[in-house]
This record gives C-alpha cells, structure tokens and sequence, in this order.
C-alpha cells in the first residue's frame, strides 16, 4: 500500500453538502422493519443466522457490545510528540491484533449516522478515526459461488474479527487516557464507505456503495476506531479504479438480481458514483433461498485475487498501464477467473429451519457468463436522502419503488 499513488482528494467527488442519515435509512434496517414487506421483515433475522456458522459468529459479536465504548483512564500516558510516530505505532498495534490493512483519517460531520434507532440524535464526538480492512478469505471465495451457504459466513468472519480487534484497540486507548469508540458491524455510529475512502484504502467501484482495495479487491469488510487521540492521517488512493470500472462490468453482468448499473455515474446524495439498486440487493440478500446473504460481485470482481506473485505482474499493469485494462478484463474471464475451484470447497451446505439444521433444498450454483450481452441499462431506483424514513420509526415506511423510477427518468438522482 506504501507504493499506491496518494492524491489530496478522494478519487470519487464529494460535495460539501453531503447529508447526515439516521441508522433507520440504511436498507437492511428497512428491511427489518418492514419497509420492503414482510417476507423481507420475516426473513431479516435469520438470513444470515440461518446458516449455522454465521449464528455461531454472531453469538461471540454480542458479547462485545458492550466493550464498544467504555471508561477512559484519568490520567494520559506518556506518549511520543510526532503525529507520526503515534500513527505508526496503532497502526503496528492493529496489523499486530491480525488487521489486514490498516488507514487513519479525520471525520467528516457526515459520516456519522444523525440518530440511533431509537432516534437519538448522534453527536459527532471524535475528529479521528482508525480504520481496519479485514479479509474474508480468498480460498473460500475461491470455492464459493458468491452466494451459496458459506457466503454469509464469509462476512461474519471478517466482521467478528474486526469486531474483536476494534474492542480491543478501543480498550486500549482509553487505557492510555484518551476517548475512543469502536464500531463494528453489530454496532457503528458511523457510516463506514465515506473513511475507507479518505483513509486511502480504496477507491469507489461500479459494485456501487462498495470500496474496493488494490490487494483486497472488493473481499474485505471494515472495523473502525474513533478517536480523540491526535495523530497523522493519510491521503486518498489512485490506483486507476474509475478508469478499470467505467470499462469492466463484469459485477454487472454475474450480479443475481441485477441490481449493479451498466451505465454512467450519477451524484446521488453528494456522491459521484454508479449507483446501484439498494432495493434489490437488499431484498435478494436478505430472501436468498438458496444461500445466506450474497456476495456474488465480490466472487467475479477481477480484483479478487489473493495478491501473490502471478497476480502482481497483471496487478501493476492494471494500475499503472490504462491502454491494457480492457484486454485484462478480457483475459480475467479468459482464463476463467470467477469459476468455482470445487476442490477447494471444506464447508458444509446446512440451513436452519424451526431450530433444526437440516440440508437445505437447494443451493446456489452459479460460474461466470462470460458470453452474456451486457443488459441495456435499466432506471435504478434512487431514494434521495429527503425520503428517508423518520429516524424514530418503528412501523413500516413502505418503499415507494414507483416514484424512485420516476425520480431517475427525470433526471434527479438524489443530489438536488
């Protein structure tokens, strides 16, 4: 990561406009409540829970809630006066605790969430924040179709550990008398997509609301430590990604219920991107039946690569060389690179039904379809952050999918 180019901004435009959302916006709490209709508020406890490793995962991330924020020492600890020198030391601390890759930022107003979802209001407490990609396993995504029954799993391993390493390197600043909080999956006050992006660890993809790494590609999920403890930041990445998606859609393409644009980018919420169709994501990772969750667009994305040496020659020309990409992405599907490596495959397919694990009725099969014609693109659904439901709602605000058309076709894609 050390040889990534770093730029002053991200790669993606943001104005400085962006607006604050409550946790009740974010779709798969819509779906919990009810918003996207009751089979998807009947299956939202159980679509990854179903799946008998996950609920175990799930199990041990409870446990740390509670250790998610805490007491700070009343004394601060002799600590180093470089900036410098204390960034380099949380980052070693974080890599040490078995972080993949590891970047601090500032934090923006508008990456926190406005108000909990009991419709609190948030206040934005820490100007810092530590943020820590984790992987969720290339041999298993190797194996894997993307959306079968480990893909679930797959998530949760990277979300327990990050939720573990989070905790503790959370614990451990306020040990050295400075506050700090740490967000996981299970509990974030913050959106974490906007400080990926500023602590220079990605770039924006045509997956969507996705960053993708360089080495990581797309298989990766996030932990985050605020902090009031000062440090040095980094600067934001160009490894080439906007140019690499405008040309590959191979996320597009594989992507089960088509919710992944094959068109241009749009501003949506003071956000430069290809917007995809939050919706129906939402509504096939949380219905799947034939797996838990999905992450289909992970599997085929064609920089999901374990990053070993016959992976860096490609790598560095597609992140140095801008006139090879297309025949990259040629040669991606080529040499089949998205298939299914059934020998690597260790899991179990298991599903829990009425408190029972029994052998589901069927599971998810799919390779790449390298010879399907990209779709004409579709009018994605967009939901501005004005329709947001009320940040204390605990009945259902019904989706209004009809007017989210219309939205796009005339040409509002959620900025004004």
């Amino acid at each position: 990561m050390e040889k990534i180019k770093r730029v002053d901004e991200p790669t993606t435009k943001i104005t400085d406009d962006v607006p604050r959302v409550p946790q009740r916006a974010n779709f798969f709490m819509r779906a919990r409540f009810g918003d996207l209709g009751s089979k998807p508020q009947r299956e939202y406890p159980r679509f990854v829970a179903k799946y008998p490793l996950s609920k175990a995962h799930g199990k041990v991330m409870a446990t740390q809630l509670p250790i998610h924020d805490g007491e700070v020492a009343p004394d601060k600890a002799p600590m180093p006066d470089s900036l410098q020198e204390r960034a380099e030391h949380i980052k070693a601390l974080c890599h040490f605790l078995d972080a993949d890759i590891v970047g601090i930022c500032e934090v923006p107003e508008y990456a926190w969430y406005s108000h909990d979802l009991d419709g609190e209001p948030i206040e934005p407490r820490h100007k810092y924040a530590i943020v820590m990609l984790l992987d969720q396993g290339y041999e298993t995504s190797r194996a894997s179709s993307g959306d079968d029954w480990i893909s679930g799993a797959q998530s949760y391993r990277a979300y327990l550990k990050g939720s573990t390493i989070s905790t503790t390197v959370a614990g451990y600043i306020r040990e050295l008398g400075y506050e700090a909080r740490a967000h996981s999956n299970a509990d974030s006050q913050v959106l974490q997509l906007p400080l990926t992006l500023l602590a220079g660890l990605g770039e924006l993809s045509r997956i969507g609301e996705v960053v993708l790494n360089p080495y990581l590609g797309p298989r990766f999920k996030t932990a985050v430590v605020t902090t009031s403890l000062p440090m040095a930041t980094d600067k934001p990445i160009d490894f080439g990604l906007q140019d690499f998606c405008s040309k590959c859609k191979k996320c597009a393409r594989e992507c089960p219920p088509g919710a992944i644009s094959f068109g241009d980018k749009v501003m949506f919420n003071g956000y430069e991107m290809w917007k995809p169709d939050v919706e129906s994501c939402t509504r096939y990772r949380v219905t799947n039946p034939a797996g838990s969750g999905c992450g289909r667009c992970m599997k085929v994305c064609p920089f999901n690569k374990r990053g070993l040496f016959q992976h860096r020659i490609p790598l560095w020309f597609a992140i140095n060389v801008p006139a090879v990409r297309k025949a990259l992405i040629w040669l991606d599907d080529r040499l089949g690179f998205g298939n299914r490596t059934t020998s690597w495959k260790w899991w179990l397919d298991h599903e829990i039904q009425d408190g029972k694990v029994v052998e589901p009725k069927r599971t998810n099969q799919r390779d790449i379809r390298p010879n399907r014609p990209p779709s004409r693109d579709r009018q994605i659904p967009v939901h501005p952050a004005e329709n947001n439901p009320p940040p204390s709602a605990k009945e259902p605000v019904p989706v209004n999918r009809r007017a989210a058309r219309t939205r796009t076709s005339e040409g509002s894609p959620g900025d004004d």
